[in-house]
């Protein structure tokens, strides 16, 4: 079976889709606090964030933001944690298909849905360790090895964000 769509049809879904504005990163950078430190006698303050553990943070302001840590973080592996998991084809990205052709085709769906959508395309090759595993030093001294995860601010500061841009 052959299908052909028509000319018109495509200008018509084009200008549809492209009526839509997705970002997602670190849209708003904070200022990165630095992790609470263990005395000799005590180990490290664990608390547990995005279903692990993760060292509490302190109120001590680090040197640098959240993004230029995220962006550090990028330059340490050699990936780009924002692009790359947009060229797999994972259950995540035809989740966030079939939910904005619901949208387009005004099937009663919420933009929140959508951002929650590209967040989890972002986040959850970080959860799932697809960036590798911390040396057993870094491990060691964090008290934990999730590869990634220190405080948990650069996780929870990944956001994303859908604007309908009307014309």
């Amino acid at each position: 079976m052959k299908l052909k769509i028509d000319r018109r049809f495509k200008q018509n879904m084009s200008k549809v889709v492209e009526k839509y504005n997705f970002q997602v990163g670190i849209l708003t950078d904070k200022p990165h606090n630095e992790p609470q430190s263990a005395s000799l006698l005590q180990s490290q303050p664990i608390k547990q964030y995005a279903g692990g553990p993760t060292r509490k943070q302190s109120r001590v302001k680090s040197e640098k933001s959240t993004g230029q840590i995220f962006l550090d973080n990028q330059r340490r592996i050699n990936t780009n944690l924002l692009t790359e998991p947009f060229e797999d084809k994972s259950s995540d990205i035809n989740k966030f298909m079939k939910s904005f052709f619901d949208l387009v085709a005004k099937r009663n769906m919420n933009i929140k849905r959508l951002e929650n959508l590209m967040q989890a395309i972002v986040r959850n090759p970080i959860l799932k360790k697809k960036y590798g595993i911390n040396t057993s030093t870094t491990a060691d001294n964090k008290g934990f090895n999730r590869h990634l995860f220190d405080t948990g601010q650069m996780f929870r500061a990944i956001k994303a964000k859908v604007k309908s841009v009307r014309k």
